[in-house]
Order: C-alpha cells, then sequence, then structure tokens
C-alpha cells in the first residue's frame, strides 16, 4: 500500500525511508513543488536526499546534478500543470517514468564528472527549460 502525501513528504523530510525508487523521487519533488514554490522545492528535495542517502549509510548517493536537475523538470511542469494529484500528473508527463531523461539533457561525460557530483553544472546537450 502506498503511503499518503503526507506521511511520505514527512518521512523523507526526516530521512526514515528505506529505500528510494526513481518515481519516489519525482514524487517528492512535484508534492514539495505544490505546497511551496520552485525554488523551495529544490532546496526541500536537495536537504531531504543528504539526509536520507546519510542515514541508509550510503551518502556517495547524493548527486547535485541529478537532484537539481530532476528538480527542475519536474517543478516546472508540477508549477504550470499541477494535475489533480501524482497519478495524474504521472499520466499527463509520461516522460518523468524515464529513469535515463537526463541523457536527452546531459552527455554522460559531463553527468557523470566528479564536478557534477559535487556541484550542480548546466546541461550540454539543450537547456532544462
Amino acid at each position: 500500500m502506498t503511503m499518503d502525501d503526507k506521511t511520505f513528504l514527512e518521512r523523507f523530510s526526516r530521512g526514515e525511508l528505506s529505500e528510494f525508487p526513481h518515481l519516489d523521487h519525482v514524487r517528492v519533488v512535484y508534492l514539495h513543488t505544490r505546497a511551496t514554490d520552485r525554488d523551495t522545492a529544490v532546496e526541500l528535495t536537495r536537504t531531504g536526499l543528504r539526509l536520507l542517502t546519510h542515514r541508509l549509510g550510503v551518502p556517495e548517493k547524493f548527486h547535485e546534478t541529478v537532484t537539481v536537475a530532476w528538480a527542475r523538470l519536474v517543478g516546472e511542469r508540477a508549477a504550470v500543470e499541477p494535475c489533480r494529484d501524482f497519478t495524474s500528473f504521472l499520466e499527463h508527463h509520461p516522460r518523468f517514468r524515464r529513469k535515463d531523461l537526463l541523457g536527452d539533457y546531459y552527455s554522460g561525460e559531463v553527468l557523470f564528472s566528479a564536478e557534477a557530483r559535487a556541484r550542480f553544472v548546466e546541461p550540454d546537450l539543450r537547456p532544462l527549460a
């Protein structure tokens, strides 16, 4: 059974989730954007992911560029077309199901560089917005 949105965000924010698959990343940004604004959603997502990866014992999995790029892409759509709920949002924006979506914007060389892991790097193939 899926957690309700409020519980999900609370547990994410406290780093209390035992797993965090791709669509949970998208859901976090979607929910934060609906509750606040795009910039705040990016910050809340970044802070929550850092805490979660630390608590799960895998802080090296945090990737600044991946986090910010996904937050910007999803947040932009969530702000403009919020839909009635996350399921509806995914139905309207099925591209966000693609784990490899950032490959449309970044070459592997740029996205998987040490620099991109440590700080946000703009895409080299096409702009995020």
